[in-house]
């Protein structure tokens, strides 16, 4: 099994070095038994992350190419790794930069795919169960509650069955991959799972920890990026109730997160599961329930 293991990254000269280092010491005691091949793809850094990663191209044998027009977008990265995959791999693993990705998690993607030649997609959540969360469950709240509405909406979209849309620690079987995705920003997870709806691709979720680096806590632009990311399930939407249905869900999800931001700082951080349990979201969702019936009526 020849196996790709895809790093996307963008000004990561505080992470990179650590980065390589710490995946290839893994590979070595770890992982062995695989062939495998390690790909950099640099979104146009501006930092000091080139100099840094070709400083350890000369001790690690790990490959890059670099988007000399970037920053092109995260979803343009990753598109780079699909296309590159294509042309000698079978198996291809994407892993950030930043070391918000635990690298445990990286064998146990090969032994599924390995052991279930029927799976195309191991993909990676951090609210799957409770397995890993007495590590770190400090997560930014705004970008946990958005994470939470979002999957929600992309299961009902496309009849998925996800508790975490946005962690970008997969592994792919590469002669599954998606061709002509057009997406090249952050929003790029929803029209990959799209795609995975669309093509009838079997997936498996698997639990890995919830890592939060202090200076990558929060972004402070939810206001922003949930307006992008639910207009883009908006398009890739043709029924008429389903738009309805998902400019209602952008409506609650601003108003959930405004309140929770200004006035939860504290707010409990659970499964995907028990998220739409709480006793909070018990009116929410038998309000959301009422209106997107008046709106199926329409």
């Amino acid at each position: 099994m020849r196996v790709l293991i895809g790093i996307p990254l963008y000004n990561e000269q505080a992470y990179i070095s650590e980065c390589i280092r710490s995946l290839y010491e893994f590979l070595t005691t770890k992982c062995s038994e695989y062939k495998i091949t390690v790909l950099l793809v640099d979104d146009g850094s501006t930092d000091k992350s080139r100099k840094i990663y070709q400083e350890l191209a000369r001790q690690y044998p790990f490959q890059c190419l670099r988007h000399e027009d970037g920053p092109r977008g995260y979803g343009s990265s990753i598109q780079t790794l699909f296309q590159y995959a294509k042309s000698n791999y079978d198996v291809l693993i994407t892993f950030d930069a930043d070391l918000q990705h635990a690298l445990f998690s990286i064998k146990e993607i090969l032994y599924c795919l390995h052991s279930n030649s029927d799976i195309d997609l191991v993909s990676t959540s951090r609210y799957l169960s409770y397995r890993f969360w007495p590590q770190n469950t400090r997560v930014p709240v705004d970008r946990y509650v958005l994470n939470m509405l979002i999957t929600r909406t992309i299961n009902e979209c496309f009849n998925l069955e996800l508790t975490d849309a946005f962690c970008g620690l997969k592994g792919y079987r590469v002669k599954s991959l998606p061709n002509n995705l057009d997406h090249a920003g952050y929003a790029f997870p929803l029209v990959f799972w799209s795609c995975v709806s669309k093509m009838g691709l079997k997936f498996k979720e698997i639990e890995t920890p919830i890592i939060y680096r202090l200076d990558r806590r929060s972004r402070g632009e939810w206001n922003l990026r949930v307006k992008e990311y639910f207009g883009i399930l908006e398009s890739l939407m043709f029924s008429p109730a389903m738009k309805r249905n998902i400019q209602q869900d952008y409506k609650q999800a601003v108003e959930i997160l405004t309140e929770i931001t200004n006035y939860r700082s504290n707010f409990p951080i659970t499964t995907h599961e028990d998220f739409f349990k709480s006793s909070y979201f018990k009116q929410l969702e038998i309000d959301r329930g009422a209106k997107k019936e008046q709106l199926t009526c329409l």
